[in-house]
């Protein structure tokens, strides 16, 4: 009997998907004000809740200039709400973080019509109905508030955009 209850759970859970067991909020998505205007103007960039757990990104933004793996890409993901160490953080060139398998940039591409492979080719790209759901998360997060942020610099140092993600996990 034991046996069976299991295989009954595992096939159960299989069908589940975990991602669905919180709820995720997103408190805040604001841009760094401070950007260098020689690489990046931002236009509107609206977040939306579609439903439970899912979000929609609209907006425009223009590249002004060609960006290829000179430029960098830094994010930190940490609780904030305490102090300590980030739980994750990394950096890469742009076209390294481009060119990822990355499933949630390869749907970002195709959304806004931009290049398949990098560089990113300077002009005006349009995001419409963009949409982030809960398969695109880890399957387990632990509840609590989380603070993301993604900047991305020139070669000379100068910030070209960043933003920063306040979110809660219930």
């Amino acid at each position: 009997m034991k046996v069976a209850s299991t295989l009954v759970l595992l096939t159960l859970f299989s069908f589940i998907s975990f991602g669905s067991m919180y709820e995720l909020i997103i408190d805040s998505f604001d841009p760094e004000p401070n950007i260098d205007k020689d690489y990046l103007i931002l236009y509107t960039v609206r977040v939306t809740r579609k439903q439970r757990n899912v979000y929609v990104i609209s907006g425009s933004f223009e590249v002004t200039q060609n960006w290829g793996n000179q430029m960098q890409v830094l994010y930190t993901i940490s609780a904030a709400n305490k102090l300590g160490p980030p739980i994750m953080m990394g950096n890469s060139g742009f076209c390294d973080f481009y060119n990822s398998k990355n499933e949630v940039m390869q749907k970002v591409r195709e959304n806004a019509k931009m290049p398949p492979d990098c560089p990113l080719a300077k002009g005006v790209y349009h995001i419409k109905d963009f949409e982030l759901n809960e398969k695109m998360l880890p399957p387990m997060v632990p509840q609590g508030q989380y603070k993301a942020y993604v900047k991305m610099n020139s070669p000379d140092g100068k910030h070209v955009g960043a933003y920063t993600v306040q979110a809660t996990v219930t």
